[in-house]
């Protein structure tokens, strides 16, 4: 019973006195699409963009925790297939998926090397949505495109997203409090998107893939 009280208190001396506390800004872009029960026939990536602040606690020496509040555009392309009277092929034109999210992501990372530090990390993801749009083309009575109307589907789509993610990061030490930051992720909805009022029975789900690039400041050492 005293080894383990003993161990216990060594692993908690080593949390408590080995911290190192981190703020940090970071952007990039991304590209996503969607998984469905019944497949899309065309359904392509979305570019967008993600970025916000991020807080980095670092324990027992290889150690780290980190929490983002990110602004995080997810979502799809549809092609529509373009024909004449007689079904003669005349082009594509694009439906636009466009899904904004709050996202805070919960990551845990190990770091591997020393002036240039390689971090794996695992995490959760939850988010909240902030804005979802469609945009799709309108045409006129003799079927030609004349503009794109922007739908707004916010109250339809599910509010809340849950997401799993790996990461790679990479850290080079600018200066005794700033580090250089560059993370590439990889992340995939565990919930779906769709419900009985939008998209019903298709069990839509979120993935893509993200690079970012920022910095982080030493707020506190212990």
């Amino acid at each position: 019973m005293k080894r383990i009280v003993i161990i216990v208190f060594i692993l908690i001396s080593s949390i408590a006195f080995g911290q190192n506390h981190f703020i940090g800004v970071q952007g990039g872009g991304s590209i996503t699409n969607i998984t469905a029960k019944e497949d899309f026939n065309d359904t392509g990536m979305r570019t967008g963009f993600s970025g916000g602040i991020s807080y980095t606690l670092k324990f027992a020496e290889k150690y780290q925790f980190e929490i983002n509040a990110l602004y995080a555009q997810l979502g799809y392309t549809d092609d529509i297939i373009l024909t004449d009277d007689i079904g003669a092929y005349l082009g594509k034109e694009k439906n636009e998926f466009n899904y904004d999210y709050l996202s805070t992501p919960l990551k845990i990372g190990y770091e591997m090397g020393n002036k240039i530090r390689i971090i794996p990390r695992i995490g959760i993801v939850p988010s909240l949505l902030l804005n979802a749009k469609t945009i799709v083309p309108f045409f006129d009575s003799n079927g030609n495109i004349v503009s794109h109307k922007t739908l707004d589907v916010k109250d339809d789509v599910s509010k809340f997203d849950f997401s799993g993610l790996i990461e790679l990061g990479f850290e080079n030490r600018l200066s005794d409090n700033i580090l250089f930051c560059l993370d590439f992720n990889y992340k995939h909805s565990i919930t779906s998107f769709s419900n009985t009022d939008y998209f019903e029975g298709l069990n839509m789900r979120h993935y893509g893939f993200s690079v970012a690039a920022g910095v982080k400041y030493l707020i506190k050492k212990q």
